[in-house]
């Protein structure tokens, strides 16, 4: 670790970028506010200078820049959440709290954090991935992904210490990039999870498969279109283009997107891919049935089997407090009881009557006739 943090501080370095997934920054869902509690911060904010955290790092090398004489280098995060540049500033500025307080002044002055939206549809790599990138390129490679083709990557253009003209090679320099990440967090993430709990409760193992059902397809295009796209503050973009171009992609046989892995961590994804998006229906009147149903659709899937009683796995942080929920709850109230995640719902949503009516309407749809069957009779009205 200390090898990549002086790697930060070598005088020419002006931009640290940075995948790490949601939870590698360490924030409270509930507070928005870097997580005391989490053991890496706990154990960084007792040992700052042999951080294990992705913020600890950050902020340690910062530090040193600082006492070296060193302009400070911007953080460019490529994380598939919400605003992420604001994520990782609050991270790191909330630990350098800790340290002191001209730190957090000079980080807060003089570093940047510039959002990004990247998408790209990248798989779990399998044996057989690795396999056939061997066999292409010639060398075995433990680290190689394979990817579809498409691919789109939208800059906020804020950066403290120069960038290189990556315009030339097709990203999107942007003043501002959250109306890209919105459409793509509804239209696109949304429609995803959408797919992967319902095609998971119907027995599909991929999104190609659930793409190959025509109810399936039906109802992901409405979705998009009628739910998601009118929630949307996005220019010059045709959206039904846009959703025309995700059936494509979704349709991709050869990426195997397992609806397995897509499902995991719903309760950091509900809120971004569905549920911003009906409390904008509920202010403004329009009708949210496929998200109610893509809510109901995480309820059941994480209540542990599919339409036909197979097992199905719960991969989720907040694991054993659905689980314990689950298991004290009968279907009747299952609903009810799973409306008590503040960290997902809120307090609002639990408490219009409207939301609690349409996803328990919802629900009982698929407690009664599968997944395929609630979609079908949604279509069939």
């Amino acid at each position: 670790m200390l090898t990549i943090i002086e790697k930060f501080c070598e005088p020419q370095v002006a931009i640290v970028s940075l995948t790490i997934t949601e939870k590698g920054y360490c924030i409270d869902a509930a507070t928005g506010q870097l997580d005391l509690t989490h053991p890496l911060i706990v154990h960084d904010l007792q040992q700052p200078e042999a951080p294990h955290s992705a913020p600890g790092i950050l902020v340690e090398a910062l530090a040193r820049r600082r006492a070296r004489g060193l302009a400070p280098f911007t953080v460019l995060s490529c994380d598939n959440i919400p605003d992420n540049g604001a994520i990782v500033r609050r991270a790191i500025l909330d630990l350098a709290k800790h340290r002191s307080a001209d730190l957090t002044d000079w980080i807060h002055d003089n570093a940047s954090f510039p959002a990004t939206m990247v998408d790209r549809i990248v798989p779990a790599t399998t044996p057989d991935t690795l396999a056939e990138i061997a066999s292409i390129c010639g060398v075995n490679d433990p680290c190689a992904v394979s990817t579809e083709p498409y691919i789109q990557w939208v800059i906020e253009d804020n950066f403290v210490a120069g960038r290189p003209a990556w315009e030339l090679a097709g990203a999107q320099m942007v003043a501002d990039v959250a109306p890209w990440e919105q459409m793509k967090l509804r239209m696109l993430n949304g429609s995803h999870s959408f797919l992967a709990w319902l095609g998971g409760l119907a027995g599909y193992q991929t999104i190609a498969d659930c793409m190959e059902d025509a109810l399936f397809r039906q109802a992901m295009l409405r979705l998009m279109m009628n739910e998601q796209a009118p929630t949307l503050s996005i220019a010059d973009v045709n959206l039904s283009d846009y959703s025309q171009s995700l059936a494509a992609r979704f349709s991709n046989p050869t990426l195997q997107h397992l609806t397995q892995k897509i499902a995991t961590d719903g309760s950091q994804k509900l809120p971004q891919r569905m549920l911003n998006s009906i409390r904008w229906h509920l202010r403004h009147g329009g009708e949210w049935h496929y998200l109610a149903l893509g809510v109901a659709g995480w309820m059941r899937y994480i209540s542990g089997s599919d339409d036909d009683g197979n097992p199905l796995e719960l991969r989720d942080p907040l694991k054993e407090k659905i689980s314990a929920l689950v298991a004290e709850s009968s279907p009747e109230n299952r609903v009810s009881a799973l409306l008590t995640l503040c960290e997902i719902f809120g307090d609002d949503l639990p408490e219009n009557a409207g939301f609690v009516r349409e996803v328990t309407h919802a629900w009982r749809a698929l407690c009664q006739y599968g997944a395929r069957g609630a979609i079908a009779r949604l279509i069939n009205g």
